[in-house]
């Protein structure tokens, strides 16, 4: 095995495992997040992990773990912030693992400018396919030969899903093991109560208003994994990980301001506004931020003292009558942007600051007015992937020329009153057309964008100090 960065065999073992596949749909987020809820009953600490943009998966493992899934991404952040970020992070010691889900296949969006495999070797993660029997038997040994064939030692094992129970059930496990010569941990049966249903963006998680049906469903998948996977196999494997070199954590290097410096972040948080990876939090604390949550949902103000706002992404559409009744607030924030003063709201977030939002059943209803525009829900991804922004003015991201990095994942459409001075040009890594985003006004950045806070630190300098333009 090729030792990924700050790698040390030397170094007591950070026991972790990748959960991939080699295509989506294939049961990952279940089985997961049943390995975690089944460590955790034998008394374990646990770390989850999610490769890839994803704000929904986590929300499911992070429910399992008892503490916040992790973002993982090699195209959002660089190398070693990402490889520092798992070691500070993830658990140590006799009774730990961390629990690492994969996105998509593999070796998918390597062309974007990372995939799951990449991550898996940069961190020394032992690899577990989960291969979905469902709609195949003995033929799953050669996807199994494949794999094996590419991964060679990495690959530590399979675990089937969606198995029929009987003939089936051998059938696929005898051909796995003599044919493709993989170990099997565990072979899951076909449940209809372990799936957890979808909607647009992906699946209905713990937050939602399906929370009972989500919580029934890992409860179930977590006994599954009890029953069925050999979890002392499965910790071996984990605990086979490089150990990890001790190395200066970012909070080391980013000492936090004085406390007369200190800035008040007010930060959206409940079921219309979701998609935040912990990091962006972390970012901002580590510049020396007192974050302050408040839900417009339940009708709250900003609140008092606030210097700075962060209007995270997620599900506005689902929720726009409520918003549209916190008269109060929509006042506040449309005053707030129209001074200019610092605010960063990403995808949902925009959409609420614009004038109105009509739903996918084709109702409007009216968001705060900082913005002369509106958006609509539709049926097909209104913007998807990886993309690169280069900031064409003065903004909080940087002076002009600036580049980020983000992605994109939305079903809605913006329509603007009048055509703006858009901020940012941005470009897709999938080879898609180039567009223009960013609603700029001060120091008040609304786009479709999702970041990784501390990848930018000079907009964390602008949500904290206040100096970006």
């Amino acid at each position: 095995m090729v030792l990924p960065l700050d790698v040390n065999p030397t170094a007591a073992p950070v026991p972790r495992v990748l959960v991939a596949a080699l295509a989506s749909g294939t049961g990952k987020t279940t089985v997961s997040a049943g390995l975690l809820g089944a460590f955790r009953r034998r008394g374990q600490r646990v770390g989850a992990y999610k490769c890839g943009p994803d704000f929904l998966d986590p929300q499911v493992l992070g429910a399992v773990a008892g503490a916040p899934a992790r973002n993982l991404d090699l195209w959002l952040v660089d190398r070693r912030t990402m490889v520092e970020g798992f070691r500070r992070s993830a658990p140590s010691g006799a009774r730990a693992v961390s629990v690492v889900e994969g996105v998509m296949g593999l070796m998918d969006t390597r062309s974007w400018g990372t995939s799951t495999d990449d991550i898996a070797r940069a961190l020394g993660l032992p690899v577990v396919l989960v291969l979905d029997a469902s709609a195949s038997a003995e033929t799953l040994a050669l996807a199994a030969r494949g794999a094996r064939s590419v991964l060679g030692r990495r690959l530590g094992g399979v675990i089937v899903n969606r198995a029929g129970r009987g003939w089936h059930a051998k059938a696929v496990q005898r051909a796995l093991e003599t044919q493709a010569k993989v170990p099997v941990l565990g072979v899951l049966p076909w449940e209809e109560d372990v799936r957890i249903s979808e909607r647009h963006l992906g699946l209905h998680t713990p937050l939602t208003d399906r929370r009972k049906e989500v919580t029934a469903a890992l409860r179930r998948a977590t006994s599954l994994v009890e029953e069925q996977v050999d979890l002392e196999a499965l910790q071996d494997l984990a605990e086979q990980a490089p150990g990890w070199r001790s190395t200066r954590s970012l909070s080391e290097r980013a000492a936090p301001l004085g406390p007369s410096r200190r800035r008040t972040v007010a930060v959206a948080r409940d079921e219309a506004f979701s998609f935040l990876y912990p990091e962006n939090l972390e970012a901002l604390e580590a510049a020396g931020a007192r974050l302050r949550p408040f839900s417009p949902l339940k009708g709250d103000p900003l609140p008092p003292g606030a210097e700075s706002v962060y209007l995270p992404g997620g599900y506005p559409e689902l929720h726009a009558a409520r918003l549209a009744r916190n008269s109060g607030l929509r006042s506040e924030l449309r005053s707030w942007v129209r001074d200019g003063r610092p605010l960063l709201a990403e995808c949902g977030g925009m959409m609420y600051l614009l004038d109105r939002l009509v739903d996918a059943e084709g109702v409007s209803h009216q968001m705060v007015g900082a913005f002369p525009g509106s958006s609509r829900m539709g049926h097909r991804l209104g913007g998807f992937g990886y993309v690169e922004a280069r900031s064409r003015v003065r903004s909080p991201l940087g002076p002009a020329g600036a580049r980020v990095h983000g992605h994109l994942y939305h079903h809605s459409v913006r329509s603007m009153r009048r055509e703006p001075s858009w901020a940012l040009a941005v470009r897709s890594r999938s080879g898609g057309p180039r567009g223009k985003d960013g609603l700029l006004r001060g120091e008040a950045l609304a786009s479709y964008l999702h970041l990784r806070l501390d990848a930018v630190p000079r907009l964390v300098e602008s949500m904290v100090q206040g100096t970006a333009c």
